[in-house]
């Protein structure tokens, strides 16, 4: 899919249609949201400042939702009236400190309603929390909402800052691999699982933890280094699988490098390799990931390992 700030009136509805629901990284809000009243404006800093003191994400405005389902596009806006100049300068004055990074995509309505427009706000997680809602109070996502956070975690996230900022994301060799099979047997030759670390602070990591969760229904043949842990549910792209669970710590010792901002490090080759069941069926499978790291909290992502006619390919997904 489109990033949010690309998105037209077509990616819309199909949010829509595949009931794509509200989560801790995005929000439908009807067009009562946005009004020029002193009220809408403070919501709209406390859930614009609770997405970038969180992991970031989307607001829609413009979309009603029933039980944190999107229902249809609103009646939508007079971009004469709420202007995307407008949101912008709402935005940046009953926040602070300022929120770096946001990108506003208007859209018309071509199809719904000729001559009006919702908006999209994509949040980027920041680097600069915390920032204070217009009420003076600091926000958080929990539970699809947007809530105070404690003390402790306003102090956790002004120390973003001084952390690692990871990310992971999986791998195979030159993007896709045709499986191979021995007569007879269930599963195929081992493939190699491998996955690139990226940090986007400029603080070094010296020291994490990776979790990899790998679909129950692959057999994972080879996994050097790390330990098996729990089995547990996971959720990925609204679709839940059953995962076995495996950790290893990364610490740089003398003569290797730390994972540098911007910089991609390839984690597992050779250590991780994996067997698929034989079918005759396209299916997917589910991958994803955890990693932390000192005064980082955890963060989480996701991919499918897709089967199609025999060839695999790695789909991340976040």
């Amino acid at each position: 899919m489109k990033e949010p700030w690309d998105w037209e009136e077509e990616d819309i509805e199909l949010l829509i249609q595949e009931g794509v629901q509200e989560s801790l990284e995005l929000d439908y809000k009807a067009c009562e949201a946005l009004q020029k009243t002193d009220s809408k404006r403070r919501e709209m800093s406390k859930d614009v400042s609770a997405f970038a003191n969180s992991a970031g994400g989307v607001i829609i405005y413009g979309v009603i939702e029933d039980n944190h389902l999107p229902i249809k596009i609103d009646v939508g806006y007079d971009p004469a009236d709420i202007t995307k100049e407008w949101l912008e300068q709402v935005i940046n004055s009953k926040i602070k400190r300022r929120i770096d990074g946001i990108r506003i995509k208007q859209i018309e309505l071509k199809k719904n309603n000729p001559g009006r427009v919702i908006y999209v706000v994509d949040i980027p997680q920041s680097k600069r929390a915390p920032h204070m809602a217009d009420n003076h109070i600091f926000y958080k996502r929990f539970n699809y909402q947007s809530v105070p956070m404690e003390e402790y975690e306003v102090r956790d996230t002004a120390n973003r800052a001084d952390a690692p900022d990871l990310a992971l994301q999986f791998c195979i060799e030159n993007n896709s691999v045709r499986l191979d099979f021995e007569e007879d047997e269930k599963f195929s030759k081992p493939i190699a699982l491998n996955a690139i670390i990226t940090n986007t602070s400029v603080v070094p990591a010296m020291y994490y933890i990776v979790h990899f969760y790998i679909d129950q229904r692959l057999s994972v043949v080879i996994c050097s280094d790390f330990t098996i842990r729990q089995q547990q549910d996971i959720n990925v792209y609204n679709q839940n699988f059953k995962v076995n669970s495996y950790l290893r710590n990364y610490t740089v010792h003398t003569g290797t490098m730390p994972v540098w901002q911007e910089v991609k490090t390839q984690i597992c080759f050779p250590d991780f390799k994996i067997s698929i069941p034989k079918t005759n069926n396209d299916i997917d499978y589910a991958l994803a990931w955890s990693v932390e790291s000192l005064r980082m909290p955890q963060k989480l992502g996701g991919a499918f390992l897709s089967v199609r006619n025999n060839q695999v390919t790695i789909v991340n997904v976040g």
